[in-house]
């Protein structure tokens, strides 16, 4: 029995009241996700004749983690975290989430490993749709012709992280950052790199955050650079956000031109009853650097409830709407099942879902 199924054995096994276990002495939780939603999708284009219901697993995962306090000020942590299909049983390679081991001081923290970048995290944990259809990744870190590519987990990484209570700040360097070629079981490919830098910083309602990354031979944008801002507000039952993001590319190729663009976007959340609320997200990419009628926009719109504090429902929708020469897809990334189109598309999809999570 490989180690996968050892470990899920164990998850299932242990007593469901049980939010962590003894491990040779040290505690180890185990948490997760399910997520599954029954879509309707439209592709529009004319190519396809077999739009309709679709079901779909969005980032359903399985994890474990923890913690051991040595005899010093300094703690090991670690964490292991697959993506679970949950609608077809697909499988793939064991620990493909964020998963790493690092040692941990007071508000400080170094970690080797799998771990998505912190250009990614500000816009993750800017949006409100989560992986729903209506989620940000169809547009944020996308091109009009390559789709999602700048939201990014990164392997071979090394991260150090700071943290307390209204500051956190993250630095990161990777090599061989997509395991491009033929490197396993061998040295990294140096030629390939990225490094990264995020912080966010809260005073109460009011959230701060920006990312910035930079890129040697990234499979799609070539040599670049990409930075995000983002910011949140929340006042009694409302909560506002804004982001705004800038990708440059130094490479030559039309995929890689396709990335000299911004975008930006501007979210609402209403919490309209004690455990319901509604959301608009909005956003918006321009045309690229030397193209025309290459941008495009997407509505998100969604009402969530919450059946208590692990599990969830919704309606949400996401549409986007593209320029003669651009086809930034309905939903990309996150969500399961992708909705492409051609260019000039405006495809869309209509989703009801339930999250559990624990």
């Amino acid at each position: 029995m490989n180690i996968q199924k050892v470990l899920l054995v164990s998850a299932i096994a242990m007593p469901m009241s049980a939010g962590a276990v003894e491990v040779a002495g040290e505690k180890l939780e185990v948490y997760g996700k399910v997520h599954v939603s029954i879509d309707s999708v439209d592709r529009d284009d004319p190519a396809v004749s077999n739009d309709g219901m679709s079901i779909s697993s969005n980032s359903s995962r399985l994890g474990f983690k923890g913690k051991l306090a040595t005899e010093s000020d300094i703690d090991i942590i670690w964490q292991l975290e697959q993506e679970v299909s949950v609608d077809d049983s697909n499988k793939g390679n064991f620990a493909d989430r964020n998963t790493f081991i690092g040692l941990a001081s007071g508000k400080h923290s170094i970690r080797a490993g799998v771990h998505d970048t912190p250009f990614k995290s500000v816009a993750s944990k800017w949006g409100i749709f989560g992986d729903s259809v209506g989620e940000r990744r169809s547009i944020l870190g996308a091109s009009a012709n390559k789709g999602n590519q700048l939201n990014e987990r990164v392997k071979n990484m090394l991260m150090y992280q700071f943290a307390d209570k209204s500051v956190k700040l993250q630095a990161m360097y990777a090599v061989d950052p997509e395991d491009t070629g033929d490197t396993a079981g061998k040295a990294d490919d140096t030629d390939y790199k990225m490094m990264g830098l995020g912080l966010w910083y809260k005073l109460g309602n009011l959230k701060l955050s920006a990312g910035w990354e930079d890129w040697d031979q990234h499979s799609v944008i070539e040599d670049g650079s990409a930075y995000r801002i983002a910011a949140s507000y929340k006042m009694d039952a409302h909560q506002l956000g804004l982001i705004y993001e800038d990708i440059d590319s130094d490479g030559l190729t039309d995929n890689a031109l396709a990335f000299n663009r911004s975008a930006y976007g501007v979210n609402w959340k209403w919490k309209f009853a004690s455990k319901t609320d509604l959301r608009v997200q909005y956003l918006v990419a321009d045309d690229a650097d030397e193209s025309s009628d290459t941008g495009a926009t997407k509505l998100g719109f969604g009402i969530f409830h919450q059946l208590d504090k692990k599990a969830k429902v919704y309606f949400a929708y996401g549409a986007t709407d593209n320029d003669d020469n651009a086809k930034y897809q309905a939903v990309d990334g996150g969500h399961g099942d992708e909705v492409k189109t051609v260019a000039g598309g405006s495809p869309n999809a209509i989703s009801a879902g339930i999250e559990f999570k624990f």
